[in-house]
């Protein structure tokens, strides 16, 4: 890392130490025109430095508790270089407990909890979990040790809740309420989080299928989306006809209901980007295209906003 990016990333951290904690939360994620989603070993100085109106990162740089980030870590990515807002969600997986959280205790590869389900045989270290079971909701939210507590400690905007598709997977094993019960779930965190910080932003990623359910649609602020037009049979294979009409008509619901839809895409060829952006503005989605580990802050040239070369050289 060069000299000059490191007096660059200090002069952020001074800049945003002085303006002190009363900064304005963003008012609406709906006027975002940009995003980035950057979850393995994100850099708060290079998220600060890019354009970006939105940014999506975990809670810490390598998913521990050692290396969460800080409140400091996440004032400087509020800041946008022009002095504007930038909002900054968390991630949060509410449907798989995961081995390298700080949560994650060893004894139970031999002694597991009673909701904790079988490995997901495509994600090494990811876990199913009975979602609805107390004790696993009381590790998500609801004491100061909580997952989700830290990430309001931290000063996030709100949360990016993944897996909330898990119900799927109880649903093929004959448990006919797993739906209900992750409305439920999805609900009384949100109800948590905005009563220790009213506003909080609550966007789930897939499971589009809940949107039909009204309860839900007024609780969460935005809905996202992986593999919309492409990915699942393939990173630039685009999907079948049948598939994308089922969850862009769910999707649809979120926009009829003021909900802004965000894209994000796996595309490995510069044509199939291009056509991301394009089609899903189209549609009226805010779209993303990125790298499956997303493991960098992905900027693609003519669609998102650039990153000062200054902070490209290290």
């Amino acid at each position: 890392m060069t000299t000059l990016v490191v007096l660059y990333r200090l002069l952020l951290i001074v800049a945003v130490a002085a303006m002190g904690p009363g900064m304005a939360r963003a008012a609406d994620i709906a006027d975002a025109r940009s995003l980035t989603y950057w979850l393995s070993g994100p850099d708060p100085a290079l998220v600060a430095a890019s354009g970006f109106d939105l940014a999506i990162v975990d809670y810490s740089r390598d998913g521990s508790g050692a290396r969460a980030l800080a409140p400091e870590d996440v004032a400087l990515m509020k800041r946008k270089p022009d002095g504007g807002r930038r909002i900054v969600l968390a991630y949060l997986s509410i449907g798989e407990a995961e081995d390298y959280r700080y949560y994650w205790k060893r004894a139970w590869s031999r002694n597991p909890p009673l909701w904790l389900e079988a490995e997901n045989p495509d994600w090494a270290g990811n876990y199913k979990v009975r979602f609805w079971d107390e004790d696993w909701q009381r590790l998500i939210f609801g004491g100061p040790e909580a997952y989700l507590d830290r990430i309001i400690d931290a000063g996030f905007d709100g949360v990016y809740l993944d897996i909330v598709d898990a119900y799927w997977y109880f649903q093929e094993k004959g448990r006919k309420n797993a739906e209900a019960e992750m409305v439920a779930f999805v609900r009384a965190l949100a109800r948590h989080a905005r009563s220790r910080e009213p506003g909080f932003l609550i966007v789930p990623q897939n499971a589009e299928d809940l949107l039909a359910n009204e309860a839900y649609r007024r609780t969460i602020d935005a809905q996202a989306k992986e593999d919309l037009f492409f990915g699942l049979d393939g990173p630039d294979t685009p999907n079948a006809r049948e598939s994308f009409d089922w969850a862009k008509k769910h999707l649809d619901m979120a926009r009829a209901a003021g909900k802004p839809v965000l894209l994000v895409e796996y595309p490995e060829t510069a044509a199939n980007i291009a056509r991301v952006y394009e089609k899903g503005r189209a549609a009226g989605y805010l779209p993303y295209a990125t790298v499956r580990p997303l493991d960098r802050m992905t900027v693609n040239a003519g669609f998102d906003p650039p990153v000062p070369d200054l902070l490209l050289r290290d």
